[in-house]
């Protein structure tokens, strides 16, 4: 069986992320890689890592999505006769290869299985049609593969209820602990309570409750200093958010780091103590587990997608109340007993993901499974 990896859709982030430790595995797990065949984005750290380790078998495709779906659709059938693809794995999201060429895709588009939230709030005209048609491909597309690998709970069970979707696959997400260290250029921080926004400027993360709950914090005369990895170059954002901040006057309690390196993570993490994800959805996101591999405290939207994760392994809070927030962080300053039941859970939680190769030959002996049983 050869496989076409389909990593064209990892850019950036966290996708990009668990693409490159699927190279990285399947490289120092000594697994036969003339049976696969990638393509990957161009310029991207996985193109990198492939050139890196001398192999050739791949394919580099557009960043721009709308060129990359018409080289899929022009180009698709030519690719997996030449190269003799039986299955087709696009790890996150969805390629427009020929339905007659087995598929298998992973979905981490939290949005389309919670229909009733409006994950759009606030976007308008346009950029709003946009989105919804988007979706709606995806929807149609989710439908038109094999099988779809999630690595969420909640989001199988909604897939299976909605869509109606038969083969379905939950695979954890793996923890990779090689984290180089790095140093960042951090501010003083000593005498603070620090909090970590790892994220950029989607609305989803709500980081626009940032100036809020400093000031909430500056009036408790709580020191509280919040990091924030959203990239000052995206001028529009920036500006108006900065506005927000002055406009509570915590100037002083916030530090805009920019977008973070990989190699950055683990110094990034020692020196906070909460970890804010405050997303009205999300399938998984790193943010999750590394807290937990570091022992700071998650502090999570209380949500079924972020329930059906965590568990009792997180302080979950009403994600856009700043009285809750505050509240139950304070309360946790307070309880020692309580900081340490929640790090013992997220610790105990995190022995039951797998290791990047579990979980790469867990997904790897499902599809082969899946083909070979067609």
């Amino acid at each position: 069986m050869k496989i076409l990896l389909n990593l064209a859709t990892l850019k950036k982030g966290g996708g990009q992320n668990v693409g490159l430790n699927l190279i990285k595995c399947l490289i120092s797990e000594g697994y036969n890689l003339s049976k696969f065949h990638f393509v990957v984005a161009e310029k991207s750290e996985i193109e990198s890592e492939l050139l890196l380790n001398d192999l050739k078998n791949f394919i580099s495709v557009s960043n721009n999505p709308i060129k990359r779906m018409l080289f899929e659709l022009i180009n698709g059938r030519e690719i997996v006769k030449k190269y003799k693809i039986d299955v087709i794995y696009t790890l996150f999201g969805i390629g427009l290869y020929s339905k007659s060429c087995f598929q298998v895709s992973g979905s981490a588009d939290s949005n389309i299985f919670f229909p009733e939230i409006n994950f759009w709030e606030g976007y308008q005209g346009l950029y709003k049609l946009k989105k919804d048609i988007i979706d709606k491909y995806r929807i149609l597309a989710l439908k038109r593969v094999n099988a779809v690998v999630f690595e969420n709970e909640a989001m199988l069970k909604r897939s299976q209820s909605l869509y109606r979707l038969e083969n379905t696959l939950f695979s954890k997400p793996s923890i990779n602990n090689d984290f180089p260290h790095d140093k960042l250029d951090l501010p003083n921080l000593k005498d603070s309570i620090v909090g970590l926004f790892l994220c950029g400027w989607q609305k989803n993360k709500n980081y626009n409750l940032i100036p809020e709950l400093l000031h909430e914090f500056k009036k408790k005369d709580i020191k509280f200093h919040i990091l924030f990895t959203a990239p000052k170059e995206d001028v529009k954002h920036y500006e108006e958010f900065m506005n927000k901040v002055r406009s509570f006057d915590v100037e002083d309690r916030i530090t805009l780091l920019g977008p973070v390196k990989k190699t950055e993570l683990k110094y990034l993490y020692e020196a906070v103590d909460y970890v804010y994800l405050l997303s009205k959805l999300e399938s998984f996101s790193n943010n999750i587990i590394e807290s937990w591999y570091f022992k700071k405290i998650l502090v999570i939207a209380d949500e079924e997608w972020s329930r059906s994760i965590c568990k009792e392994s997180a302080l979950y809070v009403q994600r856009n109340s700043v009285d809750d927030i505050v509240e139950k962080i304070l309360d946790i300053e307070r309880e020692e007993k309580k900081r340490k039941k929640l790090i013992k859970n997220s610790n105990d939680i995190l022995k039951t993901y797998p290791t990047t190769s579990e979980k790469v030959n867990f997904e790897l002996n499902y599809i082969s499974s899946l083909y070979e049983n067609n």
